[in-house]
């Protein structure tokens, strides 16, 4: 039962991973591409978002940013706001497991990389929290992807 909980932690946290990633593993053409990174990465709503900040990290991490802002930093590293919101909070989970990584590091990753590096810190930051609160953060992931 431990080793479920622990997993199924891990997998609500990788939604917000998959929804940055899922669709690496197929070969599209370029708009092909846009159309299906739009859709997948609407995945990470703004409940997720919320559940994140106020769960994980504590503070406001990219909700405190207007769309200007995040069109600007996306433009910048050369992907979408929507892809910049998930390596935002991925930056911010990887910086809790002592690893340190730049958003540009991170916006030229690969994307089924970048959902390895997501699985990792995921597995690596559960590991710290008593099991209690590995539950009550499923609950909670589960309630906010419905």
């Amino acid at each position: 039962m431990k080793l479920l909980i622990k997993n199924s932690t891990v997998f609500m946290l990788a939604v917000i991973a998959i929804a940055a990633c899922a669709f690496a593993v197929f070969d599209f053409d370029d708009a092909e591409r846009r159309y299906c990174e739009a859709g997948v990465y609407d995945l990470l709503n703004d409940n997720l978002i919320d559940m994140y900040e106020s769960e994980i990290a504590g503070e406001r991490i990219v909700s405190d940013k207007s769309a200007s802002q995040l069109k600007r930093t996306a433009d910048r590293l050369g992907i979408s706001a929507e892809k910049l919101k998930a390596i935002m909070l991925l930056q911010d989970l990887a910086g809790k497991t002592g690893r340190n990584a730049s958003l540009s590091e991170l916006a030229q990753m690969g994307d089924l990389k970048l959902l390895g590096y997501f699985k990792q810190c995921a597995k690596e930051y559960l590991a710290t929290l008593p099991e209690e609160r590995r539950a009550e953060l499923e609950q909670k992931f589960k309630s906010a992807i419905k």
